[in-house]
């Protein structure tokens, strides 16, 4: 069941291609199949295997143990066996068998009987192929296929259907997939190995030949036939036919029409909602996306907004749809026009293959391709259905109910594969090893142990060595421990210290008492010398020294340096260093010849020396990049900026210092400290003076209206404003720099010095200003209207001020008005319901700011408009988002509303006649009218009419006639689909077709959107008359006329114009009609009439 159930997942696939199978020759002895363990291992670099009972690998020497682990991996080549760290072997491939059939090997948890082959796949993966006797096959496969708690006639009609199966991949390797059929190896059942045993060797033939027995979980009461689910040649054995058996499993499928709500959703600022958003059926938009993103949009992100229609239709003689359309309305994100606004995608796919429909909505509600209603409302579509799977050959279901009804399983296949025969294919069981054959004898030692280091300080040996082995270790021939291995070969035994240069003897010995060589190694020093007693070290020093371990090295780290020597034989120790300052941390270490190291106490290095006086320090400046001064002889000398080291130096032999210094700010604190051997002196503190000048001041214009200078200068200096050597105002600048001079009114054309003082009594350099004539901001300038179309902006100003125009901060153009005060400066179109601001500007300053709106001057797009018939009440369709929409007839408004923020409307209006032409127009906020869109009111459509079909003829290559214009149509014989094609306009069709034999019915139907029309029957006739009579000798004492023509047909025997006799033909085309006795010489014609009419050219015999 589970395999069928996923069946429409491999239908193309070789499993149903349904070609010719070889005749069934039945065997004695049953076969075995070989099957690759895919299903349930996947694919693995390596695998665990554990037999059960003693395998041999065939070829080999080697035995596999009963319940230990082996692990095999794949290498480039092949692969390798190992049994925990030790590898057994590595092979191209290499296969085990086991000494006693009924015990099986479990592969990473699952168990197999039979022989196992591990092989290389693709330079890679482990593949591991058990080989069994099929009917051991089968008791793994039956319980993967069925509920194993059904009726035994219902197991062992899924028994025969896997075996036919199977045998008809005879001789080839499978897998354990649903490509084949699922197979769990040694899982069993009593249920299903009583179906198995009961029908031993039994399979389902046609005409001497294996069948593809294929199954399905539910038909939903009606089986389908082959060539309509998957083409190619209809078997006799899969019928359409009703089941009257099957539960005819119900499903229901049902699709919004809406999936996301656009209204209140600001399109233009999709961000804000995107991301909190969903589909209403997200297994359907999920699918849906994601064969949009595969097919349309690569790498896109999509929302599905709506899918307004789905329908599937065409079904087969067996009731399954063929054929299925769909709408999709959705979003790109990111994907805008040029208002920046989300653009929502139409999309329409039809003449989809059922099939392809399905697996894009929801494969796993939509169980089956037999729809049997359809419902659509103004908010859903739903699809009610019956089955799950294609429904050709066996339901499962079925089998089960007429098993419970008392059917036997011959009774069940002859009822789902009619025309097919019961055989034994074999009737006498593989041979399997029933009885323990003597296992070989295990006369291999393991390998020598891998063994740890082993240290002096350790009560513990360990290594690696065979799995489960005895580990034995010696010292000169005394065990000093013993103990096991685990599974994985690893082990720990406890033994007592050894003395360093001690040699181990190490060796394993496995459960046949077969000992390893020797694995010999040698105790290792691992014990640190004890920490070394140091005697005091002063500032007067040039040694370290002390007691540690005999010969061991001395390390001794001082000031970031460090010094090393060797202990005497008896542990002395001195080591020679440079004098240190008191107070520095001095570290000692030893390490002995193995390497191992002690502990390195710390202590301080003992002062004898007095801290220096306080440095003294010459004068610094910002401008100074030397610090100068006096200290102790020799001394180091160090300078800091608050916690900052800027620099550190020697005072010379005198005591002289000169240290270089970054430039410091003025005002800045700087300490300066002078250090020896015997400590750091206290801080001499000095602060940087101010030499730098001011910088010229920043002075802006003055005219000869001005009574005050303004500008710029250092923070808190005096300004000073002259007229030559005059002095006509001072003030201060501010914290922030600014100033505002107080001076008289000076006359145009004055020249005014300005210059700066600091608080330091730095002078800047003068900035000079020329006084001007007095002159003033323009006014406001005029704005001619905006609109959103206007790529210029015009109107009048200042003559030759400067023109600036701004959208919000936005700068968007500058110009300047001509000698007569006009300006024409070019803008990129702005948005309507835009506030453009625009000023003018001179040197004396910027006029006042003109607002001004972007007007709307677009007119909306004509209307999107849906078709209207003479039964409608509303009129839908698309336009501009918010814009009133009119319906009118001429001029009469019969309907307005208005449309919603995604654009979609609908009006009510009253129900019109059918060819009506109705006009629908949209008009924005800012009353610009789009053009017309016009409609005109169709009569409402319904399922099409019966359509005429013109006289077939068994030369008809098309069948022609008429219908419904515009309407689909398909031709069908035998319920099968042959044709088809579309009515055109004028109502007329010709539909191509193959050849059709006299007599076949041949089947014409109609589809629209809303149905299809009944089935128009029509026999194709004949028209070819048959061949001339073959007639027999007639002697003029012949009594009656013989020979041979068309099976049935009437033979008319005429001597010239005169019918002499006449009779029938039997189904064989043999006749003989009784006739007067005729002269010698008279001439007879003889003609045959078939069951059309149809009158064959005469045959001509003259009497002898």
């Amino acid at each position: 069941m589970r395999k069928l159930t996923a069946l429409a997942l491999v239908l193309s696939v070789l499993l149903f291609q349904f070609t010719p199978l070889a005749s069934v020759k039945a065997e004695t002895v049953e076969p075995v199949v070989s099957v690759k363990l895919v299903n349930y291992l996947g694919d693995q670099h390596a695998i665990t295997i554990k037999p059960s009972y003693l395998y041999t690998i065939k070829n080999s020497d080697l035995v596999l143990k009963a319940n230990t682990e082996y692990t095999v991996t794949a290498t480039t080549q092949g692969v390798t066996l190992k049994q925990g760290t030790a590898v057994l072997g590595d092979f191209t491939s290499f296969e085990i068998t086991a000494s006693l059939y009924k015990n099986p090997v479990s592969i990473n948890g699952r168990q197999y009987l039979g022989d196992v082959a591990f092989i290389n796949e693709k330079g890679t993966y482990v593949r591991p192929v058990n080989t069994l006797p099929i009917e051991d096959y089968l008791k793994g496969v039956v319980p993967n296929e069925v509920y194993t708690s059904w009726n035994l006639q219902a197991l062992k009609t899924q028994a025969v259907a896997a075996r036919t199966y199977a045998m008809s991949y005879a001789g080839k390797v499978i897998n354990d997939t649903v490509s084949y059929q699922v197979y769990g190896g040694y899982t069993w059942y009593d249920s299903t190995n009583k179906a198995v045993d009961e029908t031993f060797g039994q399979v389902v033939t046609y005409n001497n030949k294996l069948i593809n027995a294929v199954f399905s979980s539910s038909n939903g009461g009606r089986t389908e036939s082959n060539s309509n689910a998957w083409g190619g040649t209809q078997l006799s054995y899969f019928p359409v036919k009703e089941d009257p058996y099957d539960k005819q499993t119900p499903w229901t499928l049902a699709i919004q029409k809406t999936q996301i709500d656009l209204t209140g959703k600001d399109l233009a600022n999709y961000s804000a909602w995107w991301n909190t958003v969903s589909e209403k059926d997200k297994t359907v938009a999920d699918n849906l996306k994601s064969w949009l993103v595969a097919n349309k949009h690569p790498g896109k992100t999509i929302k599905i907004t709506s899918i307004p229609k789905v329908s599937f239709y065409a079904p087969s003689s067996g009731g399954r749809v063929t054929k299925g359309a769909i709408t999709v309305n959705y979003l790109v994100k990111g994907d805008v026009d040029r208002s920046q606004k989300l653009v929502v995608h139409h999309l329409e796919l039809t003449d989809l293959t059922s099939t392809k429909l399905k697996s894009m909505l929801n494969s796993r509600a939509m169980l089956s391709l037999l729809v049997t209603e359809t419902n659509e409302t103004s908010t859903s579509t739903t699809f009610n259905g019956k089955g799950n799977g294609h429904g050709v050959g066996m339901s499962q279901y079925g089998a089960q109910k007429m098993a419970s009804l008392g059917k036997d399983y011959r009774e069940i296949l002859d009822f789902y594969y009619p025309t097919t025969t019961l055989l034994s294919f074999y009737t006498t069981k593989y041979p399997r090893k029933e009885q323990e054959q003597e296992a070989p004898k295990d006369t291999v030692a393991p390998d020598a142990p891998s063994v740890n280091a082993l240290g002096d300080n350790q009560t513990s040996l360990t290594g690696v060595t065979e799995p489960n082995a005895s580990v034995i270790a010696k010292v000169e021939n005394e065990v000093i421990g013993t103990g096991l291995a685990d599974e994985a070969g690893k082990f720990a035994i406890t033994i007592a210290k050894q003395p360093a240069d001690t040699k181990v003897s190490v060796t394993s010995k496995d459960a046949a008492e077969n000992e390893s060589t020797a694995t010999v190694g040698t105790v290792t020093d691992q014990t640190p010398p004890s920490v070394p007693i140091v005697n005091e070290v002063s500032d007067q020093d040039t040694t370290v020294t002390g007691v540690t371990e005999a010969n061991a090295a001395v390390t001794v780290k001082a000031g970031g340096a460090t010094f090393s020597a060797v202990a005497d034989g008896n542990g002395k120790f001195t080591v020679s260093i440079p004098v240190q300052i008191g107070g520095t941390t001095i570290a000692v270490s030893a390490k002995d010849k193995a390497g191992n190291e002690s502990q390195a106490p710390s202590f301080a290095v003992k002062s004898t020396l007095k801290a220096p006086l306080a440095p003294k320090v010459n004068a610094v400046s910002d401008q100074d990049t030397m610090i100068k001064g006096t200290a102790e002889a020799n001394a180091t000398v160090i300078v800091k900026n608050g916690s900052l080291q800027l620099a550190a130096g020697n005072a010379d032999a005198k005591g002289n210092y000169s240290i270089s210094i970054a430039k410091q700010k003025a005002g800045s604190t700087l300490s300066v400290t002078a250090q020896n051997a015997g400590g750091t002196s206290s801080a001499t503190a000095v602060t940087v003076q101010d030499k730098t000048a001011p910088a010229a001041p920043k002075v802006n214009a003055v005219s000869d209206q001005d009574t005050k200078v303004t500008g710029t200068a250092e923070a808190n200096s005096t300004v000073t404003v002259k007229v030559g050597t005059t002095t006509v105002g001072t003030a201060k600048a501010g914290a922030n720099g600014a100033f505002s001079v107080a001076i008289s009114l000076q006359k145009a054309n004055t020249k005014l010095s300005v210059q700066a003082k600091d608080a330091a009594g730095n002078n800047s350099s003068a900035s000079t200003v020329i006084v001007t004539g007095k002159q003033k901001a323009p006014v406001k300038p005029t704005v001619n209207e905006v609109s959103d179309r206007s790529t210029v902006v015009t109107g009048t100003a200042e003559a030759n001020a400067t023109v600036i125009i701004k959208n919000g901060s936005l700068q968007l153009a500058a110009g300047k008005a001509d000698a007569k005060g006009t300006y024409s400066i070019s803008i990129a179109k702005q948005k309507a319901g835009s506030k453009l601001s625009v000023t003018a500007g001179n040197t004396a300053g910027v006029s006042p700011v003109v607002t001004v709106i972007v007007q709307d001057k677009t007119a909306p797009v004509t209307p999107k408009v849906n078709a209207v018939s003479h039964q409608d009440t509303v009129v839908t369709g698309s336009t501009e988002a918010g814009a009133e929409v009119h319906v009118k007839i001429d001029k009469k408004v019969i309907g307005k509303g208005n449309a919603k923020s995604d654009g979609t409307f609908s009006i009510t209006i009253p129900k019109q006649p059918a060819a009506t032409k109705l006009a629908v127009i949209a008009k924005d906020a800012a009353n610009n009218y789009s053009s017309n869109a016009f409609v005109t009111v169709s009569a409402a459509l319904t399922k099409p009419a019966l359509p005429t079909v013109n006289t077939l003829t068994e030369k008809s290559t098309a069948v022609t006639g008429t219908g419904e214009r515009n309407a689909s149509i398909y031709i069908k014989v035998g319920g099968k689909i042959i044709a088809s094609g579309k009515i055109d306009g004028n109502g007329k069709f010709s539909v191509k077709i193959p050849v059709q034999k006299a007599g076949t019915e041949v089947t014409a139907v109609l589809q629209n959107k809303v149905g299809y029309s009944p089935y128009k029957i029509v026999k194709v006739q004949d028209t070819m008359p048959p061949a001339p009579p073959a007639v027999n000798a007639v002697t003029s004492l012949s009594t009656s006329i013989s020979g041979k023509t068309e099976a049935n047909a009437v033979i008319t025997i005429k001597s010239g114009t005169k019918v002499i006799a006449s009779g029938k033909a039997d189904s064989k085309g043999q006749f003989k009609v009784t006739i007067p006795k005729q002269k010698a010489g008279v001439k007879l014609a003889v003609t045959a009439r078939d069951a059309a009419g149809n009158v064959s050219s005469a045959t001509n015999v003259s009497v002898k």
